[in-house]
């Protein structure tokens, strides 16, 4: 089968394209013309792939604005995976997420459709969807509420799937995929894998928030599958366990034989971090920390998986493998898929 992938040189659609290519598949990546390999060619060295693999991947250098860049990769397309997007938690920076996560999804699956492609999945989150407030388990079918604060980027994920969900009712088959804070080999200095730099440097603060993770060979696998399935019209939470960030820390600290993290975000501890994340969003100045991450770190979220269970009769990886792996991928021999 032939995919069209946006977002391609991410952290997820670089494990993507190899779990495809190691099924025989051949890939459209598509990418920004400035964007950089870095991570394909870092994740590359742990897949043991033989040199004629590659040659079933073709590079697209298109911007998602660019409705007929996008018709000409589509054409004869089998599937495409929409991974492309934008994630931050600055309140200033609401207007590019409403552009990336909203607008170009739009230009996606009106191309997707046009093409007549065989289905359509879109990568959104687990920030996507409506907490119940009620600390029982949450499952894809709470409807979305306004009254209940949501993220910048979670509110304009799901404007994502509003635009798939109009799409599916014009023809197209579509699928979502909402999985939680994604872990795996890759570069340590981006997005959720940082989790593990600030684990190898001992970083002392820790929370007992909960929320839902998932391996990123796991969200690879769902995502191949899905696609090859009967699955239309609906949506999935991709997520192994629930687990707090202090238990997701210790395991990282204890096969870096490091230092776990000691120092509970509480409290007044949790009063000056709000206090200095929001005097640094004041200034302007960018980082990972915002106001709504460290709101995020104390909550206590847990996610339902049993529908994608159901559906494609799939086992997660528990978070203690695919974080070992991560980390002895970094030194070791290739794993295997």
């Amino acid at each position: 089968m032939i995919f069209a992938i946006t977002g391609a040189n991410g952290f997820l659609g670089v494990h993507i394209i190899h779990h495809l290519l190691a099924k025989g598949h051949t890939v459209r990546a598509i990418l920004r013309p400035d964007a950089s390999l870095a991570e394909f060619e870092k994740v590359k060295k742990y897949y043991n792939l033989s040199p004629s693999a590659y040659k079933q991947v073709t590079w697209n250098a298109c911007e998602l604005y660019d409705v007929k860049g996008l018709e000409e990769i589509f054409t004869e397309v089998d599937y495409v995976m929409h991974l492309a997007g934008s994630i931050s938690y600055l309140s200033r920076d609401l207007s590019k997420l409403m552009v990336i996560n909203q607008e170009y999804t739009a230009n996606v699956v009106n191309v997707a459709k046009d093409a007549k492609v065989k289905k359509l999945l879109y990568c959104s989150s687990i920030a996507a969807i409506t907490k119940n407030m009620s600390g029982q388990l949450i499952t894809e079918d709470i409807p979305w509420d306004d009254k209940i604060a949501h993220s910048n980027y979670g509110y304009t994920k799901y404007l994502g799937e509003c635009e798939l969900w109009r799409a599916q009712e014009e023809g197209l088959p579509t699928v979502a995929i909402n999985p939680g804070i994604i872990l795996g080999t890759g570069d340590w200095t981006k997005g959720s894998n940082k989790l593990f730099d600030n684990a190898k440097k001992g970083f002392p603060f820790y929370s007992n928030g909960v929320t839902g993770w998932v391996g990123v060979q796991d969200v690879a696998r769902v995502a191949e599958r899905l696609c090859l399935s009967a699955c239309t019209g609906q949506r999935y939470i991709v997520v192994s366990e629930n687990k707090s960030f202090k238990e997701i820390a210790d395991i990282m600290a204890f096969q870096l034989a490091t230092r776990k993290p000691y120092l509970e975000i509480r409290g007044w501890r949790y009063q000056l971090a709000y206090g200095l994340v929001s005097l640094k969003e004041l200034l302007g100045l960018g980082g990972m920390l915002s106001k709504e991450t460290v709101r995020a770190s104390i909550a206590v979220n847990s996610f339902d998986n049993s529908k994608i269970k159901n559906a494609l009769d799939i086992e997660f990886e528990e978070m203690k493998v695919v974080i070992t792996r991560a980390i002895r991928s970094q030194t070791t021999s290739p794993y295997s898929h």
